[in-house]
């Protein structure tokens, strides 16, 4: 059914791809905000000013019941744990999760169906990661879950921010709403179940954003939520040409990329307004947001983070998730990386635990041929400073190069590519070799994202 709608709306005018998506916002309104939303909400709200102490014992506790769910009515946990002989009732606090085994993504591709209980029966709606390594992840998430989910991004993302649901709202990611080979406007559709201008990540070019630009001015969005990556190309646009303030929304909402510092600035001059980031999975395991006092915070009843230290020194993500009965995930690699907290308690007085950044994907470093592993916040710095590059991605296949796709204005000069490589040279040493492919456009991932590093060398044995 989804591949005929889709079929039918890709060969619809304008104006009945409105009311199609107008009608998909409504069914996924009634999904999102009807059932268990209104008292997640309402306990979100009241428990991000408890104590740490008092977020660990709820945490805790929803750990036991998690694990006790898994155990008895999930025919992959049942035999891990008798396999492991593992007690349940051994694990009575987050902490005692490490006595588990690692999940990776290539279990639950394998396990798919064995992941979800037999024994008691909980709906579960169809997903799939968007398969950044190329293979897809399937997983299930119940009603409830999705409610929790978003009752999380209203308390915890939207509302810090100063805005809230049903506020004037520009998208910019990675549903492919027009076709790719569309080549005049309307690079936009609107959803008028969100008061939503959605905007196609795919068609940020130059002689598209004009028309872009002007459209999101007239709508006059309050909030603009999007990947980094596009609202960035925006951003770049608009301060190239002096149009920054043009566009004024409250707030800027990002997350599925890494933001750079750099970027953050940029997306503040060109749209005069805070950028919040924030930080989760498809696989509803974590949930991480920003307030407006700048510190990253965890929603501990969404989830368990832990920091496992890699080889390279960076730490990879391994989340536990607490809300999805549909298809419990214990101690899932994530494959992201994450500077912890310091435990320092923030100036806005929540009790939420923090996390000091999100760096990057655990395979989105360069090797050099030192063995060195370079990631992608000294990487970044290296295309900081050109100012006629839009856009750019390393791809590396052997240790001994990389080659650099790089999207640049008519202005890009040799001098610009020669400060270039020696900011690279400065990152990853004098002996990897270094190509440089100039490219109209960096390629995006099947779900429109943008990756710094795009590598097939294990930086790791």
């Amino acid at each position: 059914m989804a591949n005929l709608l889709d079929r039918i709306y890709a060969h619809s005018p304008v104006l009945v791809q409105n009311a199609m998506a107008t009608g998909y916002g409504i069914q996924q309104r009634l999904l999102r905000y009807r059932g268990e939303y209104e008292r997640h909400l309402a306990a979100l709200e009241r428990q991000q000013w408890l104590s740490s102490s008092e977020l660990r014992s709820i945490q805790d506790a929803a750990v036991r019941r998690t694990v006790e769910f898994a155990a008895r009515e999930v025919p992959y946990y049942r035999e891990l744990f008798a396999r492991e002989h593992i007690r349940v009732e051994s694990i009575q606090t987050a902490a005692d999760l490490r006595i588990l085994p690692l999940l990776d993504k290539a279990t639950v591709q394998r396990e798919g169906a064995r992941m979800r209980p037999d024994r008691s029966r909980v709906e579960g709606h169809p997903h799939a990661t968007g398969g950044t390594t190329g293979r897809p992840v399937p997983y299930w998430v119940s009603s409830s879950a999705i409610q929790f989910n978003y009752a999380t991004y209203e308390a915890r993302f939207r509302r810090w921010a100063g805005v809230a649901l049903g506020d004037r709202m520009v998208s910019i990611n990675g549903k492919p709403i027009i076709p790719l080979a569309q080549s005049g406007p309307p690079y936009w559709r609107h959803n008028l179940a969100f008061n939503q201008l959605y905007v196609s990540a795919y068609h940020l070019s130059d002689a598209n954003l004009p028309s872009i630009v002007e459209r999101i001015a007239k709508f006059a969005p309050r909030v603009i939520v999007a990947y980094v990556s596009a609202v960035h190309r925006l951003a770049r646009f608009i301060n190239d040409r002096g149009l920054a303030g043009t566009i004024r929304p409250t707030a800027i909402l990002v997350s599925s990329e890494t933001l750079f510092d750099w970027q953050r600035a940029d997306l503040e001059s060109a749209f005069a307004c805070k950028v919040y980031n924030g930080y989760s999975l498809g696989e509803p395991v974590c949930f991480v947001s920003e307030c407006k006092e700048g510190s990253l915070h965890e929603s501990p009843e969404f989830g368990v983070i832990e920091y496992v230290p890699l080889e390279d020194g960076t730490h990879e993500i391994v989340a536990t998730g607490l809300i999805n009965e549909a298809m419990p995930m214990l101690r899932y690699r994530t494959g992201d990386t994450a500077t912890p907290g310091t435990g320092a308690p923030c100036p806005c007085g929540r009790g939420l635990p923090t996390v000091s950044q999100i760096a990057g994907r655990v395979d989105e470093v360069v090797v050099t041929p030192e063995g060195t592993s370079v990631g992608p916040a000294a990487l970044s710095l290296a295309f900081q400073g050109v100012q006629n590059l839009r856009e750019s991605q390393i791809v590396q296949d052997s240790p001994a190069a990389i080659t650099v796709k790089l999207c640049v204005t008519p202005s890009y000069t040799p001098s610009d590519e020669t400060f270039l490589i020696a900011e690279l040279r400065k990152r990853l040493g004098t002996r990897l070799r270094i190509e440089l492919d100039y490219v109209a456009a960096v390629p995006r991932t099947v779900s429109g994202k943008q990756r710094l590093v795009v590598s097939t060398v294990r930086s790791r044995p």
